[in-house]
């Protein structure tokens, strides 16, 4: 992580860590569970596997209006961790995923982090809270729902 660390967002869900930790490190998948929202679409830069450096090119709603960015795997830990960065025009940050075997399932931890950020950007955060945490708990709970279905 080589930004400030962030808040985190927690979920649990009954699937083995291995697959939950395969099913997040395909990160073209992630608009597959993200919260409705952000609207996400996110595809490969070049086909293959999930590997460090590999880029996507995403799409979301931020704050109402259409956003866009590039997404780099950063980290891939299996089965404990997937880390990734993400640029768009408003700065650079990144997201941690950590898997913990709980039970027999799996603790997912998501963190964020912010590398380069707006000046007002811990203030909008604070401001915003409420309806982040909405976002990524929706994001999360999605998560839990596709992974516990056959689709994860």
């Amino acid at each position: 992580m080589r930004g400030r660390p962030g808040p985190t967002w927690k979920i649990s869900v009954n699937v083995p860590r291995e697959k939950a930790y395969a099913y997040v490190a395909d990160v073209g998948r992630h608009g597959e569970w993200g919260s409705a929202a952000d609207s996400m679409t996110i595809t490969a830069d070049q086909p293959g596997d999930p590997a460090v450096g590999k880029t996507y090119s995403a799409t979301g709603i931020l704050l109402g209006k259409p956003n866009t960015s590039k997404v780099t795997i950063t980290a891939l830990e299996p089965p404990e961790r997937v880390e990734f960065e993400y640029e768009d025009s408003r700065g650079t940050g990144g997201h941690v995923f950590t898997f913990t075997p709980e039970g027999g399932g799996t603790l997912i931890t998501r963190q964020i982090y912010g590398i380069k950020q707006p000046l007002l950007g811990p203030v909008f955060f604070l401001i915003f809270k409420r309806k982040i945490d909405v976002n990524y708990n929706g994001a999360l709970n999605n998560l839990k729902t596709k992974l516990e279905s056959a689709a994860g």
